[in-house]
């Protein structure tokens, strides 16, 4: 019986813990309703540059906060700040890059004659597989250019971490 009674209290404390961890704010009811009743009465303008105020207070944190846990000072730390600070923009860049070095490998390939089908049966030759006489030639052609494409990733990689912020910056100030 006690054994029944200690299993439904501790559900009792699991729900009222996870229920807490749900709405958990920074600010309380009364302290949010204030800030709201605060902001409807500024203008665009004066919300704008209090929005600008508080990014410049986030990035300094941020880089604070890297520098606190060491990440700002790796190229992991540096690829994370990229993405939080950037975001779509990020994204859009690196996917740009890594499409134009996929049609690039696959137009080398394609226009420098490479006999795709010679290449994989160096491979059968290497792993004991019979994939060249299984193997399309333009769908080998596509593995091929898309695996050295991968290959290609160390240098993409820092490619994009370096210019993201000065193409990202480029394209918003056209906007």
């Amino acid at each position: 019986m006690s054994i029944v009674l200690l299993q439904r209290d501790l559900l009792k404390v699991r729900s009222k813990a996870s229920a807490s961890f749900r709405t958990f704010s920074a600010l309380t009811e009364e302290e949010e309703e204030k800030e709201k009743r605060r902001l409807s009465v500024m203008s665009k303008s004066q919300k704008t540059v209090e929005l600008r105020e508080l990014d410049k207070k986030i990035s300094r944190l941020n880089i604070l906060r890297g520098i606190n846990t060491g990440e700002l000072y790796t190229f992991r730390g540096k690829f994370k700040a990229l993405t939080r600070d950037y975001g779509i923009g990020f994204m859009a860049w690196y996917w740009t890059v890594w499409s134009s070095s996929a049609l690039l490998t696959y137009g080398a390939i394609k226009f420098g004659n490479v006999d795709v089908i010679a290449l994989l049966y160096k491979l059968d030759v290497w792993t004991g597989y019979d994939i060249s006489s299984k193997v399309d030639p333009t769908l080998g052609t596509i593995a091929v250019s898309l695996a050295v494409n991968e290959m290609l990733e160390p240098i993409r990689l820092p490619f994009v971490v370096l210019t993201t912020k000065p193409i990202v910056e480029a394209f918003s100030q056209r906007s």
